[in-house]
C-alpha cells in the first residue's frame, strides 16, 4: 500500500502540474477522468506473482481536447530598448514555407546618425516548438544564429536583458534538476536491472529488486520536491519583469562607430503557426517589432517561397499591395519609407488537406456526441 500511495502520489503531483500549465495559459481543456482509478489498478498488480507495474496508465490522464486555442508560433524583428539615433536603414525577411514549419533568413541594415555607441540589440519573446509552457527553453540558441557583419554570435554572446537575469538562471537551474532527475530515475532502474519494454510496462528480476527500487523512487520523490518547479510563479515573474520595460527575450551587444552601417542578420527554424485543431496553418511576420528604430525603414522586401503548400490552398493572405509568382510559387511585398504598424505584418493562412478533412470529421463527430450525450453522460464524446 505505501508504494500505492507514492505511486498515486507521484500521478496526482505530475496532473496538477499539467493544470497549472494549462490553467496559467489558458490553452486547452484538460479531462481528468479515469485518474483515481489508478490505486485500484496497482493493488491487483502487486498480487501478481511477476511483479509488473503498468506506468502507462498514469499518463493517460485524459485527452487535450482537438478544439484548442491556436498555435502562437511567430516570427518578430529585431529591436532596442537603448536610446539611440540608429535607423535601420533595409530590412529583408526570406522564408522557406513548408506545411509545418519555416526556415526564415531576416538581414537588417543599421545606421548609426549620430557618436560612436555600444547598444543591445534582441528580439521580443518567440516560441520555438507548440505549446512551450516555460519563457526559456535550454535550448532556445540552437533554434537560431545571429551574425553581425557576416560574423556568427557565438552562444557565450547571447544573453539576457539584466533585468531578466535572476528568471534565466532559475529557468536553466530548473532544466539541470530535471536532467539530474531523469538520469538518477534511470541509474536505479539499471542498478536494478529492471527490464522497460516497448509499452512501458516495468518488470523487476524478485520481490526483493522491486523493494529496492520502491524505497529509492521514493527518495528521489522527496529529492526533487526540495527543488524549484516550472509553474504559475515563475512565469508572472518572466510575465512582471518583461511588461516593466518591454524588455527583449535574448539580447546581445552592436558597437557603432559614428555614421557606421552594420548588417545583422538571424536565422530562424521554427514550426508554422497552426489554428483550432489544425484545422489551418500560418506564417506571421511582426514588421511592426522594427518600427523602434530612428526614422522610417527605408526600403522592406519579403518573399515567402512554397514548398509542399500548394496556391489553392492560400486562404488569407496580408497585407494588401503583394505579387504572387504562380511559376515560382513566391508572395512578394515591396515596402518603402515606413514606420511599421500593426496592419503592414505579414500574415499567410493555409491548410492541409489531410488535416482539413480530419478537422472536419471530428467536428462532426463531436456535434453528434453533443446531441446524443444524455445516453453515456460520463464518456459522452468518444
Amino acid at each position: 500500500m505505501k508504494y500505492n500511495k507514492c505511486v498515486f502520489l507521484f500521478a496526482l503531483d505530475y496532473c496538477r502540474r499539467i493544470l497549472e500549465a494549462a490553467q496559467s495559459l489558458g490553452k486547452a481543456e484538460i479531462n481528468l477522468i479515469g485518474l483515481f482509478g489508478c490505486c485500484s489498478v496497482y493493488k491487483k498488480d502487486l498480487k501478481m506473482k511477476r511483479l509488473t507495474i503498468i506506468l502507462t496508465c498514469l499518463l493517460i490522464i485524459g485527452k487535450v481536447n482537438a478544439d484548442i486555442a491556436p498555435n502562437p508560433i511567430v516570427i518578430k524583428s529585431i529591436y532596442s530598448v537603448d536610446s539611440c539615433k540608429i535607423q535601420m536603414t533595409q530590412e529583408y525577411v526570406y522564408a522557406d514555407l513548408y506545411n509545418d514549419s519555416a526556415v526564415v533568413v531576416c538581414t537588417f541594415n543599421l545606421l548609426n546618425l549620430a557618436d560612436t555607441i555600444t547598444i543591445q540589440v534582441g528580439f521580443p519573446e518567440m516560441n520555438f516548438q507548440y505549446w512551450s509552457i516555460g519563457n526559456y527553453g535550454e535550448n532556445d540558441k540552437i533554434n537560431f544564429k545571429i551574425y553581425v557583419n557576416d560574423r556568427i554570435l557565438t552562444e557565450k554572446e547571447i544573453g539576457v536583458p539584466p533585468e531578466l537575469d535572476s528568471v534565466y538562471n532559475t529557468y536553466m537551474y530548473i532544466y539541470y534538476i530535471e536532467k539530474e532527475y531523469r538520469r538518477k530515475i534511470d541509474s536505479v532502474y539499471k542498478a536494478n536491472n529492471v527490464i522497460i519494454e516497448e509499452n512501458r510496462t516495468y518488470k523487476y528480476q524478485s520481490t526483493e529488486s522491486y523493494q529496492i527500487v520502491r524505497a529509492a523512487m521514493t527518495d528521489l520523490y522527496k529529492w526533487r520536491e526540495t527543488k524549484p518547479n516550472l509553474g504559475s510563479d515563475l512565469w508572472n515573474e518572466f510575465d512582471t519583469q518583461m511588461k516593466k520595460g518591454n524588455f527583449p527575450w535574448y539580447v546581445w551587444n552592436v558597437h557603432f562607430d559614428k555614421n557606421e552601417n552594420k548588417t545583422i542578420k538571424i536565422i530562424y527554424s521554427l514550426p508554422s503557426g497552426q489554428g483550432y485543431g489544425a484545422d489551418y496553418r500560418y506564417f506571421k511576420y511582426i514588421l511592426e517589432t522594427g518600427s523602434g528604430w530612428y526614422g522610417p525603414i527605408e526600403k522592406a522586401d519579403i518573399k515567402l517561397k512554397l514548398h509542399d503548400i500548394e496556391l489553392e490552398a492560400l486562404e488569407e493572405i496580408s497585407p494588401r499591395g503583394y505579387q504572387i509568382d504562380t511559376a515560382n510559387k513566391t508572395i512578394e511585398w515591396y515596402l518603402s519609407n515606413i514606420e511599421p504598424t500593426k496592419e503592414d505584418d505579414i500574415y499567410v493562412r493555409y491548410y492541409n488537406p489531410v488535416e482539413r478533412k480530419s478537422w472536419e470529421k471530428y467536428q462532426k463527430k463531436r456535434k453528434r456526441a453533443i446531441r446524443f450525450r444524455f445516453l453515456n453522460p460520463l464518456n459522452w464524446f468518444r
